[in-house]
């Protein structure tokens, strides 16, 4: 039995043509994991479709109770050299030491599934190489994005 459209799903509208609406009064928010990683994504209107913003934490620059002053150097050196790179990809580093990875996306419409799941797709391909990267320059585990 079809549902009637529009329906509720998650925090979308899903229009009679399977389009994903985002409520009009906030950003619809989600998360998926990817390599134990936390990634937060919200969802809102725009002009021409929908403006989609993503971040993940790839990881923790440890304390210096917790490592090495050399790790902890190495790691914080690979940092100052990565936010200087231009990209699509912002790098920051939070108050309380996580690595974080920001980006953007515009979705045309009509936003469909399939086009948002292209979009986190881009991005957690994209941010790969700097989660390996600061993995193996000794950054902690990735942890939760609390935003």
């Amino acid at each position: 039995m079809p549902l009637a459209a529009p329906f509720k799903l998650g925090p979308f509208l899903v229009d009679a043509a399977g389009g994903l609406i985002p409520p009009a009064d906030r950003e619809a928010r989600f998360s998926v994991r990817w390599r134990g990683c936390l990634v937060q994504a919200g969802l809102r209107p725009a002009e021409d479709g929908a403006a989609l913003q993503l971040q993940a934490v790839l990881g923790r620059v440890p304390s210096s109770a917790q490592a090495s002053p050399d790790r902890r150097d190495a790691l914080l050196a690979v940092l100052r050299e990565l936010v200087h790179h231009p990209a699509p990809l912002r790098l920051g580093l939070s108050a309380d030491h996580r690595v974080v990875m920001r980006g953007d996306s515009a979705l045309a419409a009509p936003v469909t599934s399939r086009g948002l799941v292209a979009a986190v797709t881009g991005f957690v391909l994209a941010v790969a190489p700097y989660f390996d990267l600061i993995a193996e320059s000794g950054a902690a585990g990735a942890g939760s994005v609390n935003t």
